[in-house]
């Protein structure tokens, strides 16, 4: 898409290593490359303080603790492992979740070298 000829961002994929070689493959049918993966740094009960609260803000009944601390354990299962492949390939990019939206986005937009 000509859209997406200055850049593009993929927010939560891949998740596994299967995925990894899919996004790859389409990546090199597309002449395209990773520039960087980035990944937001937050202590493990921060994400579920904000979690259990982000339920509770927009009724998420089905978002309780328990269930939030299994989908942390499917992360580090399938996902945090990717963590060390895009580092010994030099891509990735991590970056302090903590703070207010604002200066998350500035840490991200400095990380990245980008304009916004």
């Amino acid at each position: 898409h000509d859209d997406c000829r200055p850049g593009f961002l993929l927010d939560g994929y891949p998740r596994t290593v299967e995925q990894v070689g899919e996004l790859n493959a389409m990546l090199s049918s597309a002449s395209q490359r990773l520039d960087a993966v980035l990944e937001l740094t937050v202590d493990i009960d921060e994400v579920v303080a904000r979690l259990v609260k982000r339920s509770s803000e927009q009724g998420r009944s089905d978002d309780t603790e328990d269930v939030i601390r299994r989908r942390l354990e499917v992360y580090f299962e399938q996902t945090a492992p990717l963590t060390e492949m895009y580092r010994s390939q030099g891509l990735l990019v991590q970056v302090d979740g903590l703070g207010v939206i604002e200066d998350v986005t500035g840490r991200v937009v400095a990380a990245l070298n980008i304009e916004v």
